[in-house]
């Protein structure tokens, strides 16, 4: 009975502390689920320089409200702003937890390339100018993001990040800021 009793109590207590855990992070099925149904109708928007996604430069903060601010700035007066607003709204999620599990959702893509991204780095001086100069702006724009990235995460976002790896990487084939 006795070793019943502390098997529940551990069993609830692990309970407790996995919803903490849950509750600690954004990444979460909800969440991610929100995401996903909102990208295809974000994509669809038309918007003036949508290959300017892969130059964003995040600034190294992890004030998530400031950077949708930042980056809604830059777009001001910006006819689209109001559809993205709508899609989001529709989704049930803000700029700011848009801009967080976006960037926070990269983390798995990053750390999958860093092999990639060490070979691409040892064959920099044998790559032809164009090249090499495209993989150096590929190199650096990777670096950027890991350094901003990477003291935001706590523990409950790289539990999570692990959790669902796999469909972060299968979303970042549909993220034009993470085509790298």
């Amino acid at each position: 009975m006795r070793t019943t009793l502390c098997f529940t109590a551990t069993l609830l207590f692990s309970g407790i502390s996995l919803q903490a855990v849950q509750a600690a992070t954004v990444i979460t099925e909800q969440n991610i689920t929100r995401y996903e149904a909102a990208l295809p109708e974000l994509a669809k928007i038309e918007q003036d320089n949508p290959a300017g996604l892969k130059s964003l430069r995040l600034a190294p903060h992890c004030d998530w409200p400031r950077h949708a601010t930042e980056l809604r700035a830059k777009e001001q007066g910006k006819d689209y702003l109001a559809q993205v607003d709508k899609v989001l709204a529709k989704h049930q999620l803000t700029a700011a937890l848009f801009v967080e599990l976006t960037a926070k959702g990269a983390w798995p893509v990053l750390q999958s390339m860093q092999p990639v991204f060490n070979v691409t780095r040892q064959s920099l001086p044998f790559l032809p100018e164009a090249q090499r100069k495209q993989a150096e702006r590929t190199l650096a724009q990777s670096s950027h993001m890991t350094t901003v990235i990477e003291p935001c995460l706590t523990a409950a976002d790289k539990a999570a990040l692990q959790q669902y790896q796999q469909r972060f990487i299968n979303l970042a084939g549909r993220l034009p800021g993470l085509a790298l």
